[in-house]
Order: C-alpha cells, then sequence, then structure tokens
C-alpha cells in the first residue's frame, strides 16, 4: 500500500517536471493574461469554459470569450499583443515559437465575432508568412503591424502603424497606417473606406481598443503594462469627434424637424382662429 503510493507520487512529481520543462518551452502555452475587466472565459478542447484571471497561460488552441462590457489583452510568448473588445470570440489555432528555430513559426488566430487589435512580435517580425489572422471574409497577414479588425459585416480594418494584407477569393488589398478597409464577403476584395462610413459598433470598438499601449514585459515572468498610447490617443480622440459631430447633425435634423412641425401647428393653429372669428354683416 505505502509502496505503491509512493510511486504515484513520484510518478506525480516527474509528469509535473515534464509539464513545466514543455510550459516553459512554449510547446503547451501560447499566451499570458496580461489585463483583464469583466467576465472573460476560456475554452480548451471542447472542455467546459472556465474564467480568466490576470497572469493566467492560455494554451494553443484556446478559444477565448468575452462577454458584454468586458475586456482582455492576451501578451503572447514571442511579444505579440492580442486585445479583445467586449462580445468577441478569439481562437489560438495554432502558434509555436522558439527563438532559435525561425523556421518552425506559426501563428494562426480565428477572429469568430466581436473585434480585436493586434500588435505583432518577435515571430510577426521575423517571419510574417508565419502569421494568419482569419475572419470569415478575408484572411489577414502583416508586415510588422498594429491593427484593428471589427467583424459588423461587412469586416472593418483599421491600420495603426505598418502594413496588412487582406485576402480572400477576390484577390489581396493591402492598406497601410492611417487607412481603414471593409470586405463584404468572400468573394470581393476588400476596399479602402472613410472613418464616416463605420457603423457604431465599428467605431466604437476602434476607440476603445486604439487608445491602448501595450508596453513590454519587465522581465519574463511579468505581463507588461496596458495604458493609453499616442497613436491610440489620436484614434480615440478621431472617433470621438466623429461620434461628437455625427450627434450634432442628428440633433440638428431633430431640431430642424422639431422647428418644422411647430411651424405646422401654428399655421393649422391660424386656420382654426380664422374659422371660427364671424363674418362681419354687409351693410344694406
Amino acid at each position: 500500500m505505502h509502496r505503491k503510493r509512493g510511486w504515484g507520487i513520484a510518478s506525480a512529481i516527474l509528469a509535473s517536471a515534464i509539464a513545466g520543462v514543455l510550459w516553459s518551452a512554449g510547446a503547451l502555452a501560447a499566451a499570458i493574461v496580461a489585463d483583464l475587466e469583466g467576465d472573460v472565459r476560456v475554452e480548451v478542447a471542447g472542455a467546459k469554459s472556465r474564467a480568466l484571471i490576470p497572469g493566467q497561460r492560455v494554451d494553443s488552441g484556446s478559444l477565448v470569450t468575452t462577454a458584454s462590457g468586458s475586456r482582455v489583452v492576451l501578451r503572447l510568448d514571442d511579444g505579440q499583443w492580442a486585445a479583445l473588445d467586449q462580445d468577441t470570440q478569439f481562437r489560438i489555432e495554432e502558434f509555436h515559437y522558439r527563438p532559435q528555430e525561425p523556421a518552425a513559426d506559426r501563428a494562426i488566430f480565428v477572429l469568430l465575432r466581436g473585434a480585436l487589435r493586434i500588435v505583432t512580435g518577435a515571430l510577426g517580425r521575423r517571419n510574417p508568412e508565419a502569421f494568419e489572422l482569419r475572419t470569415s471574409k478575408v484572411l489577414v497577414g502583416v508586415r510588422g503591424t498594429d491593427f484593428m479588425v471589427s467583424i459588423v459585416n461587412p469586416v472593418y480594418l483599421s491600420v495603426l502603424e505598418g502594413t496588412v494584407a487582406a485576402t480572400n477569393a477576390g484577390g489581396t488589398a493591402t492598406f497601410s497606417a492611417g487607412q481603414l478597409g471593409a470586405a463584404a464577403d468572400q468573394a470581393t476584395l476588400a476596399t479602402a473606406v472613410q472613418a464616416d462610413v463605420l457603423p457604431a459598433a465599428a467605431r466604437s470598438a476602434f476607440g476603445g481598443l486604439g487608445a491602448l499601449r501595450m508596453e513590454p514585459r519587465a522581465s519574463s515572468g511579468a505581463a507588461g503594462k496596458v495604458t493609453p498610447s499616442r497613436a491610440g490617443q489620436d484614434a480615440a480622440t478621431r472617433a470621438r469627434e466623429l461620434k461628437e459631430n455625427l450627434g450634432r447633425n442628428r440633433n440638428k435634423e431633430a431640431a430642424g424637424a422639431r422647428e418644422a412641425a411647430g411651424a405646422r401647428e401654428a399655421a393649422g393653429a391660424a386656420r382654426g382662429q380664422a374659422r371660427d372669428i364671424p363674418s362681419k354683416p354687409r351693410p344694406k
């Protein structure tokens, strides 16, 4: 009895040690939770989802889901950042990164719904062909990039730094820093768009995500810091100004409609009063 128990404990310690070696080598885990707000959950290989907490490691193959009013920022092992907006589903389909093995680099992500911002790390800089962000309408590739994607049907892209390539059956379109793009469907080439055509959901997501600055980790054990950035603040300011302008335009339209309605009511009242005034009798 005691001998079997001793072997069981020894086996558990050995398994734990092996798992620790693989974990540190990046074979099992891909990212760490650097920042989190609200209800964020993770699901691996169809298992029951569980709540994420700051500092927790996230495995390759994980599906991360943010609830309404929630947000999470993941720091991947190559220094890449992935910030997920509320009501977002994001899968780390496959992630392999080892500093001494560039040929083995692989980063495949899937945005199923919602919005995210990605700031590429060492993998994206040294081996951009190994990076893919998949959506229902377009495949996004990078060239040393800081960009955002929002699925609002169509899929919208916003590039803060660098260049992204959006590819589907319609071909490949590239977008540079400061540009916005939209992909209507899988068969239509993505095209550049202006900020005033963004739907409210995309505008809100880009404003919030763009205001984040992902600072490097102080050490290998630290998660890093997430604070507003200059480029992000500019993006947030533009989004806020656009929202305010649209609000002012709606207010002007509403005021005009109220003024016109008031004029119609006044005219109607005047006509009613005219009908009520008795006519003066004609002299005989």
